[in-house]
């Protein structure tokens, strides 16, 4: 992995070292940068060492006749068996390194007939490149389809653009604006979906968008989503037609391409299906492989409700994993001082709590190794969350119900039902779209306006509300939630974490099992399926916890520390929103009650927005001026025995 820059406008090239300084956390292991002879083109990167250590990997990297130039972040399934391809084709690599690889078929495509985004849509993998065309003078710049890696762009005068991995990174070829605009989808989302970013005139490349600038015009195209693609990558046809031996098969093969490394490899390891299973069949093909399974890493939590460490440390044991388990923040100057580096690493407003989680995990993960597996990806691909449950009873049997009859049991049971339920009538009362609105809308306060971002799917031609949500979170809440979390706070310290189950035939494995399949049985019955020989038996019907931290704990803790008292509390965190002081107030004991979870996370996601419209200080003169608190530190567990 790596993190890149670039520049069409030659008067922003001076300043192009800045921006590959500021991205030196996601390639701790060498820094290039390349400009174009003409002054036309300068892009940079710094380098994360995961494939062929040697200083052949350097980039940017140059085709053998100069004309191409790329810089690439990113990792490419199977790369070795493609480059073997190539070497039979008479192919003479410098390296074994992948991003030489994707030079080698990118420069193909152009030759044949310049279709990138079909190469493109051959590779399993999560990337972000730019390209140089010398003889063309054209940049093209392209994000893999799941949406896996970032890509930011920037306008600049005269049709000329810059782009980098991060945002910060951007800020080096000038200031950035606020772009206040955003805040409607971001309540209702707790991040900014793409394109939008938080900043005027700044863009996040959509997922699987190639975009061709030449001249300062820009075209794009897209790359074909592998759920929509109905032959395996590269061809591979697979043969089972049973659906659990189908997915068994490409998540195996996804599991073994992407524990091909010249580096150690970890997994993450819970008390779930999801990276459980990934560190199972990491194990199991680790000792096929006459290796050791790789290093296991946890959270874990003082609260025995949120921990999973005992259930990670049993499955472990099973594995022969050593394990290591990372304590989660617990006191407020610890939680306050990660969630302000969180923001500064993702450079937009960003409400998931779970971050300041993923920040102090991959500290640890960093500290032992830099590739590390993740489940993610799975609950969205597979039925995990509760709500598809909702959709799937609203599809088979609520929608039949007359609609007087729905609203009058909503209003019967009302908010004070319980809150599966109460949010199951409340988004019922009409068809699909609105229940579709609902039941994705995370935010708990009505005068904050919140709304999704704009969504043109059709329900019917989508296969029903269920398969409409799955899709949905995949295509939007996955890249702009999990995704944005395990690449920011990864690569803040020089950790790749690689998602076996976003591997395009799994992907596409899983698109092809009927909705209702994986719903059976409360949910990831396939991949319960699939999983079930590796794992011991009592974690197969382990309930589901998640990577989720006690919010209504956190928000108190983290409001007190920095504002006092509820009264300022309550001024501060709704500055600059209609909401009358008396609701203020009942919202704010609502949240910190323990008993309303989604207001809890309303009110975290609002404090969030208010540190990043002050610049990630929450105001801090008013309360903290005076004060001065230490730095944060991870603690470890030793391995466990």
């Amino acid at each position: 992995m790596c993190g890149i820059a670039g520049t069409t406008a030659k008067n922003d090239q001076a300043l192009l070292s800045g921006a590959v300084s500021q991205l030196s956390h996601r390639g701790p292991d060498g820094q290039g940068i390349w400009i174009d002879p003409d002054n036309r083109c300068a892009m940079g990167a710094t380098r994360l060492a995961t494939t062929d250590l040697s200083d052949a990997g350097a980039q940017p990297i140059k085709s053998a006749d100069g004309r191409f130039v790329l810089a690439f972040n990113g990792y490419i399934a199977g790369h070795r068996g493609m480059f073997k391809a190539l070497v039979k084709e008479g192919v003479l690599p410098r390296s074994h390194n992948d991003a030489e690889l994707v030079l080698y078929l990118l420069i193909r495509a152009i030759a044949a007939d310049g279709d990138v985004a079909s190469a493109l849509a051959q590779l399993s993998g999560q990337y972000a490149l730019a390209l140089w065309d010398r003889d063309q003078a054209r940049l093209y710049l392209a994000r893999d389809p799941l949406g896996i890696k970032p890509l930011y762009v920037m306008n600049r005068p005269d049709g000329h653009l810059v782009f980098a991995s991060e945002i910060s990174a951007l800020s080096a070829f000038g200031p950035l604006q606020r772009d206040e605009k955003v805040q409607t989808e971001y309540f209702a989302h707790l991040f900014v979906p793409s394109p939008a970013t938080g900043m005027t005139d700044v863009a996040l490349l959509p997922s699987g968008r190639v975009l061709l600038w030449q001249d300062g015009h820009v075209t794009n195209g897209q790359i074909s989503h592998p759920a929509k693609q109905k032959t395996p990558v590269l061809g591979q046809e697979r043969k089972q037609t049973d659906p659990v031996a189908k997915l068994h098969d490409a998540v195996w093969q996804s599991v073994g391409d992407a524990l091909d490394a010249d580096c150690s490899v970890g997994t993450l390891v819970s008390g779930g299906l999801d990276s459980a299973g990934v560190a199972a069949m990491a194990s199991a093909i680790a000792r096929e492989r006459g290796q050791l399974p790789p290093v296991g890493f946890v959270m874990g939590f003082a609260n025995p409700v949120l921990d999973e460490t005992i259930a990670a440390k049993k499955l472990a044991a099973h594995l022969g994993q050593e394990i290591h388990v990372v304590l989660a923040p617990e006191k407020p100057h610890e939680i306050f001082d990660e969630l302000q580096k969180t923001l500064h690493s993702i450079g937009a407003p960003f409400g998931n709590p779970s971050v300041v989680l993923m920040r102090r995990l991959s500290r640890v993960v960093g500290g032992h190794t830099k590739v590390c597996l993740s489940g993610d990806g799975g609950d969205e691909l597979f039925g995990g969350y509760p709500r598809y449950q909702g959709a799937r009873l609203f599809d088979q049997y609520w929608r039949f119900v007359p609609v007087s009859v729905r609203r009058m049991i909503a209003g019967m049971v009302g908010r004070n039902g319980p809150r599966n339920m109460a949010r199951f009538l409340e988004g019922g009362q009409g068809d699909a779209r609105r229940a579709f609105e609902v039941w994705n809308n995370r935010c708990a306060v009505p005068e904050l306006k919140a709304g999704l971002v704009k969504d043109t799917q059709d329900v019917d031609r989508t296969g029903g509300l269920a398969a409409l949500m799955m899709a949905f979170d995949r295509d939007v809440t996955l890249p702009g939630n999990q995704l944005m979390m395990s690449d920011r706070m990864g690569m803040a310290f020089g950790v790749e974490y690689r998602l076996p189950l976003l591997g395009h035939d799994v992907v596409r494995a899983a698109a092809g099992i009927e909705t209702k399949q994986h719903l059976r049985r409360g949910g990831k019955d396939i991949w319960r399926a699939v999983v079930a020989p590796y794992l011991p038996k009592e974690h197969i019907n382990l309930p589901k916890i998640g990577f989720n931290p006690p919010t209504s704990d956190w928000l108190a803790k983290v409001c007190r520390h920095v504002w006092g008292d509820a009264e300022t509390i309550c001024t501060a965190l709704f500055d600059g929103f209609d909401v009358p002081k008396d609701r203020r107030a009942v919202y704010w004991q609502r949240a910190i009650s323990g008993r309303a979870p989604d207001v809890a996370l309303t009110l975290w996601a609002l404090m969030v927005w208010q540190m990043w419209s002050n610049d990630g200080s929450v105001k801090r003169q008013r309360v903290l001026a005076q004060q001065s608190f230490p730095r944060s530190s991870a603690r470890i567990i030793a391995p466990a025995s």
